[in-house]
């Protein structure tokens, strides 16, 4: 039979986008305007694929009403759904930098910015609930569940473009309402990082597996997406409304990056240990996480300058060409034994 999307499909279109990141980065970091082309031809083909899935997705659920209530028991499916909110951050931050960033674009993004928070604080919360509220497998506890909480943190990837001093559209008391929620949304990933991390981390201990091994590499994303908001915060000093010193900042995303490179660096050797395995969607943790520490290590090299950080982005950019090179020969495998079962 065909294959169905549910939401562990999203990553797909979220690692696609991850490679016009890279592409992006790599126009900055070396001043070669071939990648931002590349860039964004990968950009447009994320959004189809957005679209495809997307809508695949809906019919799904429009079709059999009941799946909305078995995947919501389903933790990692219910975790999954955040992505939709990242997507909605992506595409809005790639809209300014390859299409338009207008007076009127940027505030209708400031609204997707809204919805997508939304969405992602949702999910977050019924997750929780789930995991206060019913009899949990111990294997169901693994770093997918941290998903929601890496997601609620991007939010800074489209309001941190679209916010002051990036553009002077958006007026104060938009700004600071958006950097309230950017606060608030780090407090609690940060939390959860430590309480549900810690759980998840257990698990993987006593229940090994090499199907949830890529979701090793989950925690990468999180530490470096707390990084990427320490960094920016000191950007909205002027307001008045907080104050985060620019040196603490850049010191305690230092710290969260001597912890993002040994958690990658374990990752990817389990990563080489089961290359020859078949893996299931899950695969795709080994990418979106890799491209949210590029880019928090970006962010360091343009604070810092120091080689050890244009070497660690240089490396990052093969690194995820690789992952997603990978990640797709086990997606196509994937299709065509779901065609081959008709």
């Amino acid at each position: 039979m065909a294959p169905k999307p549910a939401s562990e499909w999203f990553p797909i279109v979220l690692g696609t986008m991850v490679l016009s990141l890279v592409s992006w980065i790599d126009s900055i970091v070396f001043n070669y305007n071939v990648f931002l082309g590349i860039g964004k031809i990968i950009y447009f083909i994320g959004i189809i694929l957005f679209i495809l899935i997307f809508s695949l997705w809906s019919y799904r659920y429009i079709s059999n009403p009941r799946l909305i209530k078995e995947d919501f028991n389903k933790l990692n499916r219910l975790s999954f759904t955040s992505f939709l909110g990242v997507l909605i951050f992506v595409i809005g931050f790639f809209f300014t930098v390859y299409v338009n960033a207008s007076s009127e674009v940027i505030h209708l993004l400031l609204y997707m910015y809204f919805i997508g928070y939304a969405i992602v604080l949702v999910v977050n919360i019924l997750l929780g609930y789930k995991l206060f509220s019913q009899q949990i497998k111990p294997e169901e506890l693994n770093y997918s569940i941290l998903v929601p909480s890496i997601a609620l943190s991007a939010n800074i990837i489209l309001s941190a473009p679209i916010l002051p001093p990036s553009f002077p559209y958006i007026g104060k008391e938009e700004t600071e309402i958006a950097y309230f929620m950017m606060l608030v949304a780090v407090g609690i990933t940060f939390f959860q990082f430590i309480f549900i991390g810690t759980t998840a981390f257990l698990s993987h201990v006593n229940f090994k597996s090499a199907q949830s091994t890529p979701a090793i590499m989950i925690p990468v994303g999180a530490s470096s997406i707390i990084a990427i908001n320490i960094l920016i915060f000191p950007s909205y000093n002027y307001l008045n409304l907080f104050y985060f010193p620019s040196n603490f900042a850049l010191t305690i995303a230092i710290i969260l990056w001597g912890f993002e490179i040994w958690n990658l660096t374990v990752a990817l050797l389990l990563a080489l240990r089961h290359v020859k395995e078949k893996m299931p969607l899950t695969v795709w943790a080994y990418v979106f996480p890799v491209g949210i520490s590029d880019f928090s290590d970006f962010l360091l090299y343009e604070e810092t300058k120091l080689p050890v950080f244009l070497w660690s982005v240089s490396v990052m950019s093969v690194a995820i060409v690789l992952l997603y090179i990978y990640a797709t020969i086990n997606t196509i495998n994937i299709i065509k034994n779901k065609l081959n079962t008709r």
